[in-house]
Parts: C-alpha cells; structure tokens; sequence
C-alpha cells in the first residue's frame, strides 16, 4: 500500500541530485550489493512505501569531517505494526556531498525476513521496467 500523504515520485525526484551515479547500495536483506542511482532511488522508494509513515530516524553520528553517518532508525513494516524493524544506516559522501555508499544493517532477524518478504513484492517488476528504460536508452 502507497500512503496518500507520501509522494514517494516527489521525494525521490528531488533526492536524485544528492546521490553519486556510482552508488553502491548494501541491503540487509541481500548478500550483494546493487550498483548505480537509478537502482538505489527505485530501492529507496520501494523500501519508503513499506515503512511509510512509521520510519523515523532515531540517533545519529556524524564524523569530523561530515563525510560520514550513521543513522539508527526504526520503522514497521507496512500491514504489520507489531514487527518492528530496528537498525541503522551507514552512510558515505564524497567531496562533492553526494551519496556514494549505502549500508542498511537491521534486526531482529524475522523483521528483516519480512521486509524482504515485502520489498520482493515491490522490486522485480520496478527493476524489470528499470531495466528495459536503460537498455533502450530512457533513463535518467
């Protein structure tokens, strides 16, 4: 379920300028990591869907130079209040300030076997369109 009240299409757009081409994303609910902007902001919209409004941002820790985060967030996945998914986001910028690197780490371990249960739902047809836009050339 799409909440009303995010424009996850907005969100994302207005996202894109602060993310590297090149990111690399690293997924709790995946050994190998996905590779480039478009993947990442499709991802980020899928996994914003299924948290909605119950993701929130906790603590956080900023190195010296700013280049690096950690995040702590909880959030629940959507349909399902009583899982809650806790973890934190490792985050790297490079000296432009845009997103070069992603890391999602999460628990407890049937949280995150639902979010995957839920992103699988949401991610191969979005990737599968995504795929056929690059392959004849329409993508960002």
């Amino acid at each position: 379920m799409v909440h009303p009240e995010i424009d996850t299409d907005a969100l994302m757009d207005r996202f894109r300028d602060h993310v590297s081409k090149d990111v690399k994303f690293y997924p709790p609910t995946y050994f190998q990591h996905w590779e480039g902007r478009e993947e990442y902001l499709l991802l980020m919209q899928s996994v914003s869907e299924v948290f909605g409004t119950s993701f929130k941002y906790d603590r956080q820790w900023v190195s010296p130079d700013g280049r690096d985060w950690c995040l702590e967030f909880s959030a629940s996945i959507e349909g399902d209040d009583k899982t809650v998914v806790n973890g934190v986001d490792l985050v790297s910028l490079d000296e432009d300030g845009k997103i070069v690197e992603f890391k999602v780490l999460a628990r407890p371990p049937n949280a995150v076997s639902k979010l995957k249960d839920a992103m699988m739902k949401k991610v191969p047809p979005r990737l599968a369109k995504l795929k056929a836009k690059q392959m004849f050339g329409f993508s960002k």
